[in-house]
């Protein structure tokens, strides 16, 4: 069943449902101005040399929430996956347990990619209120809630799948974020990532800038396609390249296109924000280059991907490409070989898009 274009919600507005407040830890996130800078930012990565055989990761390839209404747990189960059932069908990914691990991996993942930070904007240490939206596991939001004893901070997302036991300032929202906001408190940051085909990003730009305190900050982070490779390893043989195509053409009949992120700053600009900044990263598709820690990146987005290629994959190709699900299965048997090829240089675009809401 394809997705209905004018169904698009995800967080943020009248309908919210709140989850019970009641942890996870890492390092305190660093101010934006420190030297640290993120992995692979716009740099050419040298490839390392590999034998024509070795594609697989080999051994580094391993890699309740409390009540509300019954009608909003009672998932959609399709094709042996779970997704969200409120606002059915608007969100093309799961929320299962599997999908739950592989947010978590993709988190620090994430953070990896930033240079260990949980965010580039410059926000004061002391900031108060904050909003995570499209917070997924929560992962994040207690995170930085830890980090911020001070700060509030709220987390929205279509599924409620986040932890009961999380820091005392910390709370999340059943919600979505293409309704009109309604909260009764102006944020001094707004955190958002990985929001792929689950808000209308230019709308949400625009509801962010209305309920920011003035000084206060916005930031979105995301990975885009198309799968990038600066060295012609990638072929338009390649499955792996197929699927990123496929992948789009799909986000793109729903207008929800995977390409977006590199729009944001402008749509920042243009709803009003100022001191915009527009970071670009490069994330290796597995284990290929040279370097140690952009190593350590494929690694990681390596099982990442492995993990999550069928749930990113199923409900995109069956209910708006028109596949089968077995079709879908054997064409990702080819993907996940062109995904472990170390021979193939192939690295994620990542943006990191924030700015400032004039004083």
């Amino acid at each position: 069943m394809a997705l209905d274009p004018a169904e698009n919600p995800v967080q943020g507005g009248q309908n919210a449902q709140e989850i019970d407040p009641p942890g996870a830890t890492i390092s305190p996130a660093q101010d934006a101005h420190e030297e640290t800078q993120p992995a692979g930012q716009g740099a050419h990565i040298e490839a390392d040399s590999f034998g024509d055989n070795d594609s697989a990761l080999g051994d580094d390839e391993q890699s309740m929430t409390t009540s509300i209404e019954s009608s909003i747990r009672d998932y959609r189960i399709e094709h042996g996956r779970t997704y969200h059932k409120y606002k059915d069908g608007q969100y093309a990914y799961p929320n299962d347990e599997a999908e739950k691990d592989r947010l978590d991996l993709m988190h620090h993942l994430q953070n990896m990619i930033l240079g260990n930070k949980l965010y580039l904007a410059p926000i004061p240490n002391d900031v108060q209120n904050v909003l995570d939206i499209g917070t997924g596991t929560g992962i994040w939001a207690i995170e930085f809630a830890d980090d911020h004893p001070s700060a509030v901070v709220v987390g929205t997302d279509l599924s409620p799948i986040q932890p009961t036991f999380i820091p005392p300032n910390c709370s999340f929202i059943v919600d979505d974020a293409n309704d009109e906001w309604v909260f009764k408190q102006k944020f001094d940051f707004i955190h958002a990532r990985q929001l792929h085909c689950a808000v209308e990003e230019k709308k949400m730009i625009r509801q962010a800038y209305d309920n920011l305190q003035p000084g206060g900050w916005i930031e979105l982070q995301d990975l885009t396609f198309p799968v990038g490779n600066d060295d012609n390893t990638l072929t338009k043989e390649h499955a792996v390249y197929q699927w990123s195509e496929h992948m789009l053409e799909a986000s793109r009949r729903i207008n929800q296109d995977l390409d977006k992120p590199s729009k944001y700053a402008e749509w920042m600009r243009d709803a009003g924000f100022v001191n915009v900044n527009h970071v670009f990263l490069k994330c290796p598709a597995n284990p290929w280059p040279k370097d140690k820690g952009m190593k350590t990146l494929g690694m990681w987005h390596l099982a990442n991907t492995l993990d999550g290629l069928e749930g990113f994959t199923m409900a995109f190709f069956t209910r708006i490409l028109g596949w089968q699900p077995e079709e879908v299965q054997v064409f990702l048997t080819k993907v996940r070989e062109d995904t472990k090829n170390r021979q193939i240089h192939n690295y994620w675009p990542v943006y990191v898009s924030y700015g400032q809401k004039p004083l």
